[in-house]
Formats: structure tokens, C-alpha cells, sequence
């Protein structure tokens, strides 16, 4: 019986294909719909830019997020090796990005039906939060996109997705 559902989302493309699963079961089984979402503590300015929508960002966090961009370049340009450049984005920025994300999510998966909504947002590595979060709230299936937004570090270091199917107490549904 499905009593509790993880999602994670990222807002990439996978994860909203996992919202709408999630949501449908979630709906269908009256269960209760945890929904995840892990700080964007380490995205590149592209995908931060993205995922922002700049009329719901202050005029400080528009700048932020130019600034993080011009700087980011800046480094790039600097550095030899651009796919290994690590350079932190603004904690406000990722706050105010990773609550819109959050909000679209939630509004999604209410429009669909389902009734118990927990959003939870954290940081820390992917896998691990999400394992967290599924073993703390009891999860019955974890549910996600088999694709986030990393890129180079997904293909080094093994993707999300493949790192909480393989640990995970409960059942996972990856989403392609």
C-alpha cells in the first residue's frame, strides 16, 4: 500500500515527468506526497539562469544572479579546466531559486488532486538527502527523474538517481 510518496525535484525535465507520476499515484492512493527538493549549492550561473524567473527575483537577486554570471566567466576564462571550475553561487540566489522551484512543484501537484503535501527543502549531497528523507518520513516508494541537472559530475561520480535506487529501502521509480 502506498502511504507515502518521495519526489524529488530539481526542475529539470526528469523531475517534472516524476511530479506528474508521483502526483497521479499520490492522487490515486490518497497517499501523502513528500516533496524534495536539495539546494542548488553547487550550479553553474546557466542552469541557475534557467531556473530562475527573473520577475519573481528582487532587484538585489537579479543582481546576484548577473553578477554570479559575469564572475563565474570571468573565472572561466582564467581557468584551463572550465568543466571542473567550481564556483559557489550566492546563498540568497539558491534560497530564492530553490522557492520557486518548490512553488511551481507544489502548485503542480495540487492542481492534480493530491491533497497531502509535505515540501521539504535541504541541503547536502543529492543521494544522501534524499535517502534521509525517505528512511525519516517512512517512505513507500521514492519517486524521481533518471536524469537531474548535474553534468559532468553525474557522469564521474554516478548519477542520483542511480546512487538512491541502489540503497533505497523502499521501492524507486526512476523517470525518463
Amino acid at each position: 500500500m502506498l502511504r507515502t510518496i518521495l519526489v524529488a525535484t530539481d526542475g529539470s525535465r526528469h523531475a517534472q515527468k516524476a511530479l506528474s507520476l508521483a502526483s497521479s499515484l499520490a492522487e490515486k492512493y490518497g497517499a501523502q506526497l513528500i516533496l524534495a527538493h536539495i539546494l542548488l549549492t553547487d550550479a553553474r550561473p546557466e542552469t541557475l539562469r534557467k531556473l530562475a524567473n527573473r520577475r519573481h527575483l528582487s532587484v538585489k537577486q537579479r543582481d546576484l544572479l548577473d553578477n554570479y554570471d559575469a564572475g563565474f566567466r570571468l573565472e572561466a576564462a582564467a581557468s584551463k579546466v572550465i568543466g571542473f571550475l567550481t564556483v559557489p553561487p550566492p546563498r540568497e540566489l539558491v534560497e530564492a531559486i530553490s522557492r520557486q522551484i518548490m512553488d511551481r512543484a507544489r502548485k503542480f501537484v495540487a492542481k492534480r488532486g493530491v491533497k497531502k503535501i509535505v515540501p521539504v527543502m535541504v541541503e547536502g549531497d543529492p543521494a544522501e538527502a534524499i535517502l534521509d528523507l525517505a528512511a525519516r518520513h517512512k517512505a513507500s516508494m521514492i519517486v524521481m527523474g533518471s536524469r537531474g541537472l548535474s553534468d559532468v559530475k553525474g557522469l564521474l561520480l554516478g548519477s542520483t538517481s542511480h546512487k538512491v535506487n541502489a540503497q533505497a529501502g523502499c521501492t524507486c521509480v526512476s523517470v525518463k
